[in-house]
């Protein structure tokens, strides 16, 4: 009897224990399945490349870059002297090539150098009249910028803008030479460029390593070799450039200071008399001058109105003319015009000479000659 209820008691037990056993297997083979779909996701995204594809759904003008041509890309970079930083300026210069008006311009920031720490800061967005509204969304490392235009752009027309930023611990420390320092930017173009400018320029206190120091070798370098230039034109998208730029602290030359020689002292002693010499020259114009212009402001102040308006025909026709010109330039009457060069002659302005059947009339006085004389009214 009693083995009887054990036997019916494990016979309803086992099929329960089986179920619980069937439903735990499952359970984890589901867990391991969802665990290696969601790797597989993760190992199987693609780089984003496109501007459409680093643009979030949520930007409701994500299509306008596709009817713009980006036509000029200037970069600056003004290396700072504090050893870690770099101010960035991008001109950007675009077309309209679309049917539809513009409002927004999505531009992506192109920051990558060869530090992974590098961090980007104060962004400023202008145009030729002042600053523009912007939302700065980072996705993936990439830094984009959707700028709001002060007014559309409609088709065939064309709009710049700048945007300059802080690339915060961008330099790189070289320990191959004792104050060193390596600046390395790497760009992959988002977009087709028509003309493309990259500008690195040293503070005072840097200057290059050696003379293989620039990768790729600057187009343009200034004479006192702080400033280098890149151009290219044409450039397509998914085009990578690199540049690396190697620097150190300027160490001046040592040049030794020799005793003067002898023949040195009679240079000295001419040098100081010639001194003398220009110094006296100098203060003697400075006196000419100041008198002059006291002898103007003389002339200027007793001049009657007809005269003042003589001397400036006389001037505007390059200090000399002819009397009979001032009568039809100045409409005043032939006797009139005759009375008041008389007046102007007599105070030693002015001087009349016979030239053929005509008076011809030139200034004498240099300190009115100088002078401007304003119109009468």
């Amino acid at each position: 009897m009693n083995f009887t209820r054990i036997k019916i008691s494990w016979i309803y037990k086992t099929p329960l224990l089986m179920l619980i056993i069937l439903t735990t297997i499952i359970s984890l083979n589901s867990v391991n399945l969802v665990s290696e779909i969601n790797l597989q996701k993760s190992l199987s995204v693609t780089p984003i490349n496109t501007i459409t594809d680093l643009i979030p759904q949520d930007m409701t003008q994500q299509s306008d870059n596709i009817n713009l041509s980006r036509l000029i890309f200037e970069i600056y970079f003004d290396i700072l002297p504090n050893d870690e930083d770099v101010e960035v300026t991008a001109h950007y210069t675009y077309q309209n090539e679309g049917n539809t008006s513009i409002n927004n311009i999505i531009n992506i920031l192109d920051v990558n150098t060869v530090l992974v720490d590098r961090r980007l800061s104060s962004i400023v967005v202008s145009d030729s009249i002042g600053d523009l509204y912007y939302e700065w969304t980072i996705i993936n490392d990439d830094h984009i910028i959707n700028i709001s235009l002060r007014e559309p752009i409609n088709y065939n027309e064309f709009y710049s803008y700048t945007i300059s930023y802080l690339l915060e611990d961008a330099i790189q420390k070289s320990f191959e030479t004792v104050q060193s320092f390596i600046f390395q930017w790497i760009i992959t173009h988002h977009e087709n460029i028509e003309q493309f400018t990259t500008v690195v320029t040293l503070p005072s206190k840097y200057e290059l390593s050696n003379q293989s120091a620039l990768e790729p070798n600057a187009d343009y370098q200034s004479v006192d070799g702080k400033r280098f230039e890149w151009n290219d034109y044409d450039i397509n998208e998914f085009e990578t450039q690199i540049w690396i730029v190697r620097f150190q602290v300027y160490q001046a030359p040592i040049t030794p200071q020799l005793p003067p020689k002898k023949g040195a002292w009679y240079g000295m002693i001419g040098t100081f008399f010639l001194g003398l010499l220009i110094g006296g020259f100098t203060i003697f114009y400075i006196i000419k001058s100041k008198t002059d212009i006291e002898r103007k402001v003389i002339v200027e102040t007793l001049l009657s109105p007809p005269e003042k308006e003589i001397i400036r025909i006389i001037k505007n026709e390059n200090g000399v003319t002819t009397q009979s010109k001032i009568c039809s330039i100045s409409a005043f009457s032939k006797a009139k015009v005759s009375y008041y060069l008389n007046e102007l002659e007599s105070k030693g302005i002015v001087k009349k000479e016979r030239w053929g059947r005509m008076n011809r009339i030139r200034i004498i006085d240099h300190s009115v000659d100088k002078a401007y004389v304003k119109q009468t009214e």
